[in-house]
């Protein structure tokens, strides 16, 4: 019997369901199993289900997913996925996007993905693999940030996987083999040289920046900027988020525990890491000077320096006084540097983080050593930063000979 009477006094229902209808049905195992509080509800279930079975396997009924087969992908986007990901819910991440990511996607899609793929059918595209290949192979060969790219067009289908818009997402594995084929030719352009000052083009840049202090070119908070950002190696929002109370001028030590972001806004470091540096006393002597300036800048606008005070901060172009640098801030105090000195080997912030993590190698320390200078959680991270050949005192051939004749 399809429907039997339990101890509880329920009615379970019981039927084997053939394995042509179980798609149509939404249905996974062979047999389905439910329970009623009467019969009479059992019976009525199992009717309805009995005359699904017939409608699929004579091929008279639609299949769940074809009443949203037609949604495009932009509608998808805008209107399913896009909520769901700010939330947190379309990654396995512990913790939702931040403002500054939210506004990166949404850039990425506005100009790249939903004029590539926003009139198609998320059906249609799942279904026409060779068409997704050729339109995200031309997109890899033309933009270099297609693995980001990439990760937020799988994410859009297996949401629509999730939420039962299309059966599977059929397009994970084809897009596994697309390379960033763009990223790719720019770093194979690269040379290891134009990564990092050496130290004759360094000392240039020293001497330049030393010059246009003493002809008034340059603000002393630029170049206690400048300077912090360098001796750190650090990544700049690090130094743009540093504030007096980090600063221990006694035992010539800087604490690194933020970060500020494109707004602004005060955030952890990368991976969360804090870390002390003990720092030459030039630049204690640099910072110093800086803060008894900065004390009588601030005084002018009614503003009193704390320990929570910034060590760097500038009038924006609204007038605004005491505001966190500009994202580029340092980026543009350097173009200009350049635009006074032509001789000068271009460079940027995190050209001098590259600097002193090579330079430093070739001066000996270990690779470990820098990647903690350089608060790295992974060595591999860092070989990225040290852009110079790996010194072997002897060859293994060498050894093996010298061994052979003693």
């Amino acid at each position: 019997m399809t429907i039997s009477k339990t101890k509880n006094n329920t009615y379970r229902l019981r039927l084997y369901i053939p394995d042509e209808a179980k798609p149509l049905l939404g249905i996974s195992s062979k047999l389905y199993e439910k329970t009623f509080k009467t019969r009479r509800e059992a019976k009525q279930a199992e009717l309805e289900l009995l005359t699904k079975i017939d409608k699929a396997v004579n091929g008279d009924l639609l299949s769940p997913f074809d009443n949203k087969r037609d949604i495009l992908f932009s509608d998808f986007y805008r209107t399913i996925w896009w909520e769901a990901y700010k939330a947190g819910q379309t990654t396995s991440t512990n913790k939702p996007p931040t403002i500054v990511t939210v506004e990166n996607t949404e850039r990425i899609f506005k100009n790249h993905i939903l004029p590539m793929l926003g009139n198609y059918s998320i059906h249609f595209l799942n279904q026409n693999k060779q068409l997704m290949l050729n339109l995200m192979t031309a997109k890899a060969n033309e933009y270099a940030n297609f693995k980001t790219l990439k990760s937020y067009v799988n994410s859009i289908f297996d949401w629509a996987e999730e939420l039962e818009y299309i059966e599977s997402n059929r397009i994970s594995k084809t897009l596994k083999r697309i390379k960033a084929t763009k990223k790719i030719q720019l770093q194979d352009a690269k040379r290891d040289e134009d990564l990092y000052l050496s130290q004759k083009e360094l000392k240039a840049w020293l001497e330049a920046i030393n010059q246009d202090l003493e002809n008034g070119d340059l603000t002393l908070k630029d170049y206690v900027l400048f300077y912090a950002t360098f001796f750190l190696s650090d990544r700049k929002s690090e130094t743009y988020a540093l504030e007096w109370r980090h600063i221990n001028f006694a035992k010539e030590e800087i604490h690194l525990t933020q970060a500020l972001n494109k707004y602004g806004t005060v955030k952890s470091t990368k991976s969360n890491k804090k870390t002390i540096f003990k720092v030459p006393t030039d630049l204690i002597t640099m910072l110093q000077a800086w803060k008894v300036q900065q004390k009588q800048e601030l005084a002018q606008f009614n503003i009193v320096q704390t320990e929570c005070q910034l060590v760097f901060t500038y009038i924006d172009t609204r007038g605004n006084t005491n505001k966190p640098l500009h994202n580029d801030y340092l980026n543009y105090r350097m173009k200009s540097v350049e635009r006074r000195h032509p001789e000068l080997t271009h460079a940027t912030p995190h050209k001098l983080r590259h600097t002193g993590a090579t330079l430093a190698k070739q001066a000996g320390m270990s690779l470990e050593a820098i990647s903690e200078a350089l608060t790295h959680s992974d060595k591999l991270v860092t070989q990225t930063y040290v852009n110079t050949s790996n010194v072997i005192p002897m060859t293994a051939g060498t050894l093996a000979y010298k061994n052979l004749k003693d």
